[in-house]
């Protein structure tokens, strides 16, 4: 297991983003920056740009301003695709899996993505005992050892949100974007995968999209507050949780919800 974060050495570097559609700002001079090995958490109300941000981060939108740097290399302008070759994964909030094939056969396709083959006719990766073993390992690392051979349509919505974390680890990420891993789950999911994401830490860098605040809590090295596009404060759980701006921008609303 890795060592504790190393604040010498930010493997995510966000300065002065925006992006703007018409009037709203989505993302308003947004600064973020998170260390090699950190669990950051990224929180804020219904509207904050959080997923706006998400997918500038991993290049599905491209800002109007600002500059991304990855591992010291600036990406802003790379394509989602280019980033990925670089290390960078991502789960989605609704989950983006292939209905029809096994939780096996959805991790094959994403260990695939990383060497550029693909299911074929004539030479069918199904049969490849190396990447069998592969896909059974990060099905194991996911809590889905005994799932294997299931098909997602027939999956539980807590054995989706695990396979699709699988899918995201097997394509071996220097960077981890989870946007809200927990929607739409019950408590027991929930708890399952907070577990699941603590064993998780150290071992990757993890930007985490989350309104759990239960799990962010427990989960996060620090937490950065976004509200109305605005990075508004970054500290840790305890500093979040005391900071007055906060609980009256957000945590005070949870509160009362």
């Amino acid at each position: 297991m890795a060592n504790e974060p190393d604040g010498s050495r930010p493997l995510l570097q966000v300065r002065d983003l925006h992006k703007h559609f018409g009037a709203v700002k989505a993302t308003d001079g947004v600064n973020i920056e998170l260390r090699q090995g950190e669990l950051h958490a990224l929180i804020g109300p219904n509207g904050a740009g959080k997923s706006t941000l998400i997918t500038q981060l991993c290049g599905e939108l491209r800002p109007d301003s600002g500059t991304i740097m990855l591992a010291g290399e600036e990406v802003t302008a790379l394509t989602a695709t280019a980033r990925a070759r670089k290390g960078l994964s991502r789960s989605f909030q609704i989950t983006e899996l292939c209905a029809d094939y096994t939780a096996l056969e959805n991790v094959m396709l994403s260990l695939l993505l990383v060497t550029g083959r693909a299911f074929g006719w004539w030479s069918d990766p199904r049969k490849d005992a190396d990447l069998n073993t592969k896909a059974k390992q990060w099905l194991d690392e996911v809590g889905l050892g005994a799932r294997i051979d299931v098909r997602v349509a027939n999956m539980a919505h807590g054995e989706k949100r695990q396979l699709e974390l699988a899918v995201a680890l097997a394509r071996a990420p220097r960077l981890l974007l989870l946007d809200e891993p927990m929607a739409g789950m019950g408590a027991e999911e929930s708890a399952r995968m907070t577990t699941l994401l603590q064993g998780l830490k150290r071992r990757y860098t993890i930007l985490l999209v989350e309104h759990d605040m239960d799990a962010v809590f427990a989960l996060a090295d620090r937490i950065t507050v976004l509200v109305y596009g605005k990075t508004v404060f970054t500290g840790t759980a305890d500093e979040v949780r005391n900071h007055p701006d906060v609980r009256a921008a957000y945590l005070g609303e949870e509160e009362t919800c």
